[in-house]
């Protein structure tokens, strides 16, 4: 079967055209390989982190609470930064924001440790343990943002902020 070349025509088959036409056709292997990349690196991250970091079955998670609130710090300091200051930038996003935080971070391991506690009668802990990792989370987020210099409310020049989903050159494909 022939490629598409996102352009609505088929290679080879001149004057074809694709039934459903790629979105973004630019992407290619490049940013799929960062994410790969940057997902296996945070993977093992977190790995590191999960066995150097003790954690009593009934106490407070604390290797995956940090992993959680530094990955959600990070997250905060590189989106600002790909959107704000490199926004041309194809594979930062991809490499880091998608594939390195997406590995390090865990909701799933979250809330299996959270019905943990609840199924062994630590009822308290674990409501302690879910507040603490939204409002630490959300709290590291904001100031990842405010330390790579990010505005927590649009500024009111009138420049748009680019959307944070759009690889670079995706802006004009919609």
């Amino acid at each position: 079967m022939p490629e598409s070349t996102g352009t609505g025509e088929q290679s080879g088959n001149s004057g074809q055209h694709d039934p459903i036409p790629t979105r973004y056709p630019h992407h290619g292997p490049g940013p799929m390989a960062a994410i790969a990349g940057g997902g296996a690196l945070g993977t093992l991250a977190r790995y590191v982190i999960e066995r150097a970091v003790v954690v009593s079955p009934t106490g407070l998670p604390w290797a995956t609470l940090s992993v959680n609130v530094l990955g959600s710090f990070l997250l905060g300091v590189v989106v600002t930064l790909v959107v704000e200051r490199w926004p041309t930038d194809r594979y930062l996003r991809p490499l880091v924001a998608v594939g390195f935080c997406g590995g390090f971070t865990t909701f799933s391991t979250l809330a299996v440790e959270i019905d943990r506690r609840i199924q062994h009668g630590h009822i308290g802990v674990a409501a302690a343990y879910l507040g603490l990792s939204l409002v630490a989370g959300l709290g590291a987020a904001l100031a990842g943002i405010t330390l790579a210099g990010g505005r927590l409310h649009p500024s009111l020049t009138g420049a748009s902020i680019p959307d944070p989903d759009l690889l670079a050159g995706d802006e004009g494909r919609l």
